[in-house]
């Protein structure tokens, strides 16, 4: 397998961004540490280096617009190189490397690094800060004249030349899925309620054709997706959003089930218009079949990974304790009851943990969110009456046979049409354990609606 290059958060408030310039080829041979590409930051120039060493494919095109925890290349080992597999979407957590930054003042002229024998040498010399507001401004670099040393274009010069260019053109909207054309036919969908408070949401994949809406689980963002959208190709763009309570959704509790369907519901219809494949994990899987059974969205299908709401048992101690350690050791022992084989948790899997749990307001909506849902170390909803009135629907069904969070035995009695997909040595996290296998059985899914 190749070890994908993620785009970095280098910011806050960093959500997406651009590659300014890339210091090596398609197809060079790298190594561990080599600085690979240049971020156009407003603030900072940041240099990423390699998480590994081997030939370097699937360069995405500078400029173009990445999410952060994107794979924007792939580095493979030499017998790989002549097959490579594009990693779309986000990067797989497991192959994650910290990545090294060099940071300086905003529009500060900052030294390329010396180009190699070779790379191309016809970039035009301008600032962070300038490309990313000349891209905004839809103003070509090329007919501004620079101010800076040695000619370099900066922020200034951007800005002068937006002022002679009358009217500005608006910069494009954000990607608004619809999906009404699809290639079946409509199906009546109950009238909404009044809308309601929307969740955080964010596109994982952009691409064509019906969407793909992802809901997370408990105590998880909607980032445990991307380490599954990067297991192979995909054509279908996903949807990804935070629960409330969750990652960067707000705080407020939900009363029920119900309650937080509604605040899925408001998010999805302000994205996408048409039908929609749910996919979730967990609690997110329980909630898939609530709101299909509600029908204020046009649901197709249901792609459900150990779903909660099939049964009462829930592991109590991991729901408490999850919330409760802190450090990196008193964490990694509960996330490895998540997964079969506690190789899967990286490292980096556990900092971000570690990071949530700095933010004492997040975990206690959490804490809140499993006193509700978790009453007494019991799952106090159920879907199954849900999946028994839905027989028209495709449903696919993924479970691990070692989970240690839900029991396996709850998948005993489905109704006919759910089709169930058993993963041995697998835990709780079969999109993460085996994200191949199940990505595969999503696109099945989605190729047969």
């Amino acid at each position: 397998m190749p070890v994908n290059v993620i785009f970095p958060k280098v910011s806050l408030e960093m959500a997406t961004g651009r590659i300014s310039r890339w210091l090596v080829q398609e197809g060079d041979n790298v190594r561990d540490g080599q600085l690979l590409f240049e971020i156009d930051n407003d603030k900072a120039a940041v240099e990423v280096e390699s998480p590994g060493a081997g030939v370097i494919r699937n360069l995405v095109a500078e400029g173009e617009e990445v999410d952060v925890g994107a794979a924007v290349a792939g580095i493979f080992a030499t017998h790989e190189a002549e097959a490579p597999i594009m990693a779309e979407g986000a990067a797989a957590q497991r192959a994650e490397k910290v990545l090294t930054e060099r940071s300086v003042a905003e529009d500060v002229p900052v030294q390329p690094p010396p180009m190699r024998a070779g790379a191309r040498r016809n970039r035009l010399n301008a600032t962070p800060l300038a490309r990313r507001l000349a891209r905004e401004g839809e103003i070509p670099l090329d007919g501004l004249a620079g101010t800076g040393p040695g000619g370099r274009i900066q922020k200034k010069d951007v800005l002068a030349g937006l002022a002679r260019q009358s009217p500005l053109v608006p910069a494009p909207a954000a990607p608004h899925y619809v999906s009404a054309a699809y290639d079946r036919p409509q199906r009546q969908v109950m009238q909404a309620p009044a809308p309601h408070a929307s969740l955080y949401s964010t596109w994982l994949r952009r691409g064509t054709g019906m969407p793909v809406v992802m809901l997370h689980g408990f105590s998880s963002d909607l980032n445990t997706w991307r380490g599954l959208l990067a297991a192979g190709r995909t054509g279908f763009p996903a949807l990804g959003l935070d629960l409330a309570g969750h990652g960067q959704s707000p705080r407020r509790l939900p009363e029920d089930l119900d309650d937080l369907a509604e605040w899925v519901e408001a998010t999805v219809q302000d994205q996408v218009e048409g039908p929609v494949l749910i996919c979730g994990h967990s609690f997110g899987g329980a909630l898939a079949v609530r709101l299909a059974r509600r029908a204020r969205l046009d649901v197709r299908g249901l792609c459900l990974f150990a779903p909660a709401g099939l049964g009462p048992e829930i592991n109590a101690d991991f729901t408490h304790g999850i919330l409760r350690a802190r450090t990196a050791d008193s964490l990694r022992p509960w996330l490895e009851l998540l997964v079969h084989d506690p190789a899967s948790i990286s490292d980096m899997v556990v900092k971000a943990v570690v990071a949530q749990r700095q933010d004492e307001e997040l975990t206690a909506a959490m804490s809140g969110f499993a006193n509700r849902f978790f009453a007494d170390g019991t799952q106090i909803f159920s879907v199954r009456r849900d999946l028994a009135a839905l027989p028209m629907l495709p449903v696919r069904m993924i479970f691990g046979r070692q989970d240690r969070i839900l029991p396996f035995r709850s998948t005993g009695g489905l109704p006919d049409h759910v089709a169930l997909n058993a993963f041995d040595t697998c835990g709780h996290m079969p999109h993460l354990e085996k994200p191949e296998l199940a990505l595969r059985i999503l696109g099945e899914l989605y190729r047969s609606l």
